[in-house]
């Protein structure tokens, strides 16, 4: 039988109940940035990934197992950045439980209240942990009414929400919070069939020196063995090894286990599904036809795109080629979703390339070809590369912190951008007389009237209303001596640089020129 995305499904996601035994509950900690989420996990793991994240913000999904004294739980620390809002919201998808962590010190921010919104949409299980109890300012009343004013009633007033006071520093409310969650864990009866064919989502992917091409998985359902074979989007794998989040070879991983699998033919994306299938052969089968059918639907955009264009005949914009490179696919797809967010009438952003892993001397090469800038984001350049880019003089920004990226390359698509010239008035004088030299041709022979008249001044000569011409000024004199400036009501000779049919009664209206950089 031909295997198709319908008959795959069908098959996997049947059960049979007396196979069905409890999993540990999929926990992520969500919030806005810097409110204390990688924290906490570090006071119920025991560990320090705080000391690991660049501009201390969390800038990948982190999937890990930990055993507490209540039970496993599996834990994703999300991003609270704005510009991780798909991570966030893929997080809240394939989690039981979502920790809906707030500083009780500053209350909620605009990323908890989004955070909010996909731990709703996607119809979890809510845990509010208040975090830095041990602040004076803490308020938890502040943080109750903002929760209530979100549809979220705490227990202590009467509703359904749990909150727990906690602090990552001191440790208090730890044990409380854990309990809380095993607690909800036992409400919601989380089942998997250990026996059934694996399925579940990829949480990242990247390439990793000596393993290639590497993705971590969260198993939802089944267990995942050695040797399957797994249908991704328009990918496909044969597990080659599978590690734990410590980095331990295991054979198999079961419901709720995050693992870091070899074997891939490329990088899938993260929040992906991933089915496994009966055989090498129908993995590709099915990834191939997924290909075929995306490459197809690709091309109708980009035609009807093209039509649209020409049809209207829109204007052409300055255009900056991008070629983006960042560790893994998670934080790729971040700074994708960021830079695709900045506006501009005036400047069309074109990512050209974007790849997991350290920027190449074929990236250099496109580069050129493209006249493109290359962004790399949480990783280096090969060794190779540098001499590269030197000798070719290849634009390279790298980055460790996604709003600087954001912000470096919006400065980047300003500078594409003409100055607009803006004249700003600086004077009047009127021509009492005329004199012709034999050295400086016709002095126009003046009387300052308004403001000042200045040697690096251009002017517009204005005859009975109509401007004549304008241009520099090529000499200013005071008598026989060149000055700088003339202010009003003094006398002067002005010498104009490519202008000679200057008449008694014009004006000269004296202005400067200023070149402002454009807003996009």
């Amino acid at each position: 039988m031909r295997i198709t995305d319908k008959t795959v499904r069908d098959e996997i996601t049947a059960s049979d109940q007396a196979n069905l035994v409890i999993r540990p509950p999929v926990v992520a900690f969500m919030g806005h940035v810097d409110h204390g989420k990688t924290s906490l996990i570090d006071s119920i793991r025991k560990s320090n990934r705080v000391a690991g994240e660049v501009g201390a913000i969390t800038q990948h999904i982190g999937a890990f197992q930990c055993v507490t004294s209540h039970g496993a739980i599996t834990i994703l620390d999300t991003p609270g950045h704005e510009a991780f809002s798909s991570m966030r919201e893929r997080g809240a998808e394939i989690t039981d439980i979502v920790v809906l962590v707030v500083a009780g010190d500053e209350g909620m921010k605009e990323q908890t209240i989004e955070a909010l919104q996909q731990a709703r949409a996607a119809k979890t299980t809510i845990v509010v942990a208040l975090n830095k109890c041990d602040k004076p300012n803490f308020d938890q009343e502040k943080v109750y009414r903002q929760l209530s004013e979100n549809e979220l009633l705490p227990e202590a007033w009467g509703g359904q929400t749990v909150t727990v006071n906690c602090s990552a520093t001191t440790g208090e409310g730890i044990s409380n919070l854990v309990e809380m969650l095993a607690l909800q864990a036992e409400v919601l009866e989380l089942k998997a069939d250990p026996l059934a064919r694996a399925r579940g989502r990829v949480i990242e992917s990247q390439i990793q020196k000596g393993l290639g091409a590497v993705t971590t998985l969260l198993v939802q359902n089944g267990t995942l063995r050695n040797g399957d074979c797994l249908v991704f989007d328009t990918e496909w794998a044969k597990v080659k090894t599978m590690r734990n989040e410590l980095g331990k070879e295991v054979q198999s991983a079961g419901p709720s286990s995050p693992v870091l699998i070899t074997g891939l033919s490329d990088l899938p994306s993260a929040g992906e599904e991933f089915i496994v299938v009966a055989s090498e052969k129908e993995a590709k089968e099915v990834a191939t036809m997924r290909q075929e059918g995306r490459k197809q639907t690709t091309f109708m955009k980009k035609r009807q795109g093209l039509e649209s264009m020409l049809q209207k005949g829109a204007t052409p914009k300055k255009m900056l080629n991008l070629i983006l490179c960042a560790d893994v696919q998670g934080s790729l797809e971040a700074l994708k979703t960021a830079l695709e967010k900045i506006q501009s009438d005036k400047v069309e952003l074109n990512v050209i390339s974007f790849s997991v892993g350290e920027i190449s001397e074929s990236d250099v090469q496109l580069a050129i070809t493209s006249k493109a800038t290359i962004v790399g984001f949480h990783t280096q350049v090969e060794a190779h590369a540098e001499p590269l880019i030197k000798s070719l003089g290849v634009i390279v920004r790298e980055h460790n912190i996604i709003y600087h990226a954001v912000d470096d390359v919006r400065a980047l698509m300003k500078s594409l951008l003409d100055k607009i010239a803006e004249e700003v008035d600086k004077g009047k004088a009127e021509v009492k007389a005329t004199f012709n030299s034999s050295h400086t041709g016709i002095i126009a022979g003046c009387q300052v009237t308004e403001g000042t008249i200045s040697r690096n001044c251009h002017v517009r000569i204005m005859r009975a209303g109509t401007e004549l011409w304008r241009g520099p000024i090529s000499s200013l004199k005071r008598f026989k001596d060149d000055v700088r400036e003339v202010q009003k009501g003094i006398e002067c000779g002005v010498v104009l640089q490519g202008f000679t049919d200057v008449q008694v009664g014009d004006i000269l209206e004296a202005f400067e020129i200023n070149y402002l950089t454009q807003e996009l």
